[in-house]
This record gives C-alpha cells, sequence and structure tokens, in this order.
C-alpha cells in the first residue's frame, strides 16, 4: 500500500507529473512544419501541387482572436446582444478583410510562380530544340 507521505509515492508522482506535463506543453512547443502538416519530403514539383497557403497575418489572427473572445463573453453573459452584434460585426469585418488580403498574396504568388514555370518549360523546349 502507498501512503501519501512516503518515498514511494514521490518516486510516482515526479514521473507522472512530468508525463502530465510534457502532454500539455507538447502542442505549444512542437515544430512549425508538424503544426501546419507541411512536410518537406514533399520535393520540389511545383506542376500540379497547390502551394501551401501563407501564414495568417498578424492583423487576421488578432481578428479571429478577437472574435472568439467576444462569442466567450456573450456566452457567459458579460455583453448585451447589442453589444455583441456591434462587435462581432466590426472583428468579422477584420478579420474578412485580412483573409482578402491574404487571398490576393497567394494569388500574386500563384502568378509569379506560374510565370517562372512557364519559362522554365520555354527553356527546355529551347535546349531539347538546340540538341
Amino acid at each position: 500500500m502507498i501512503f501519501p507521505g512516503s518515498p514511494l509515492a514521490l518516486l510516482l508522482a515526479v514521473p507522472l507529473g512530468l508525463l502530465a506535463l510534457a502532454l500539455v506543453l507538447y502542442p505549444l512547443v512542437r515544430p512549425a512544419g508538424h503544426q501546419a502538416g507541411v512536410s518537406a519530403e514533399a520535393g520540389g514539383d511545383l506542376t500540379g501541387a497547390a502551394s501551401p497557403p501563407l501564414a495568417p497575418s498578424e492583423e487576421e489572427t488578432a481578428a479571429r482572436a478577437a472574435l472568439h473572445e467576444v462569442e466567450l463573453e456573450y456566452q457567459l453573459g458579460n455583453l448585451t446582444e447589442t453589444d455583441y452584434r456591434s462587435l462581432r460585426e466590426r472583428y468579422l469585418r477584420r478579420a474578412l478583410l485580412a483573409i482578402k488580403e491574404r487571398h490576393t498574396r497567394e494569388k500574386e504568388l500563384d502568378a509569379l510562380i506560374e510565370e517562372r514555370l512557364r519559362l522554365l518549360r520555354e527553356e527546355d523546349v529551347g535546349r531539347s530544340n538546340g540538341v
């Protein structure tokens, strides 16, 4: 039998506590590649593969966090429905604007990639015709 003040209880409690702490902190400290689901083994094949999306901007992240907080505050009863609707609309507009800006940047990046691929293909055709 293990008693609360015994050395055996301490020997069991410390490793279990450290294991629990590691499980709680792991999502916060794991490498970014694991969080985004991006594999370094994907290679450099740009044809046919969609480019990974750009990371959300600070504005987008802040607006999403504010939306979440407003929702929580409303559910807790700390905001009136009028205040909730007003704040929700404001932060929703900010988030949508930031998402739209990110989408525009992604489209510009896709266009640059497509142009570079076109140039590389033209070079390949020129080399194969010259041989």
